[in-house]
């Protein structure tokens, strides 16, 4: 999101008019609308006022969201307390059905395995990780038992996207259809990018207003085109919920 619209945003969030913030800041009207339509920067001090003003450090001002070092990861990485968790689950769910010992031990070991293998790589999921130079992707297969085989020696596919690489990166949010009450899933909310050979969709992580303003800007800087046709980014940087705003709508 560009430095100009996320100045509108937070002026926008505390109700001031352009005639007000002025005031507060001891500069003129004109050069607050300079500002929100990027015809002008503000000084340093002005931003540090700014930033006193609306209670965010500069990052969250200018950027849309705290610093986060590089790597970053985006997603659940597979992490052994994970493993042992699903394990252990799995463990009483066996034991539930087994009466707890009193079914033979061969019927439990067997549903043990069997379901080790369907449920842990339901449980873990494709994640990617925001580099300096480079989109790092670690995805897993389709297939369970091959998704199991690289869980257990912890080597999912890994691939890199150079930013000189990208061509265009657009940001899609998808109302997810529910048939049940107890449909938790989440919407379809992704990253699409496009380079020359390729195009690949990345999923965003539920609290994507942690890093996907600032990453958006991080991508412009590198020249990357990022289309937005959603406002996804103004509306993450108002602190509005995507999914009530987009549900809303529908």
């Amino acid at each position: 999101m560009l430095l100009a619209a996320l100045l509108k945003t937070r002026r926008c969030q505390y109700g001031l008019t352009q005639a007000q913030l002025a005031s507060k800041l001891f500069v003129t009207t004109q050069a607050v609308s300079k500002w929100e339509r990027g015809k002008a920067i503000p000084s340093i001090d002005n931003l540090l006022a700014l930033s006193d003003l609306y209670n965010l450090s500069l990052d969250e001002l200018v950027r849309g969201s705290a610093f986060f070092p590089k790597p970053y990861i985006v997603g659940r990485r597979l992490s052994f307390g994970r493993l042992l968790g699903l394990g252990l689950f799995w463990l009483f769910v066996c034991l539930l059905f087994t009466g707890f010992g009193y079914q033979p031990w061969w019927l439990f070991l067997s549903l043990y395995i069997v379901g080790l293998i369907v449920v842990v790589p339901v449980g873990i999921n494709s994640y990617w990780v925001i580099q300096p130079a480079t989109i790092e992707l670690h995805t897993y297969a389709a297939s369970t038992l091959t998704k199991f085989r690289q869980i257990v020696f912890n080597c999912p596919q890994r691939l890199l996207i150079y930013y000189t690489d990208l061509q265009r990166v657009t940001i899609s949010y998808r109302c997810r259809k529910r048939f049940s009450p107890f449909d938790f899933n989440p919407d379809y909310f992704r990253l699409i990018l496009k380079t020359n050979a390729q195009t690949y969709q990345l999923e965003c992580a539920l609290k994507a207003s942690d890093y996907l303003p600032q990453f958006v800007s991080y991508l412009q800087r590198q020249g990357v085109t990022v289309d937005d046709p959603q406002q996804v980014v103004e509306l993450l940087v108002s602190g509005k919920s995507l999914y009530q705003h987009f549900h809303t709508e529908t």
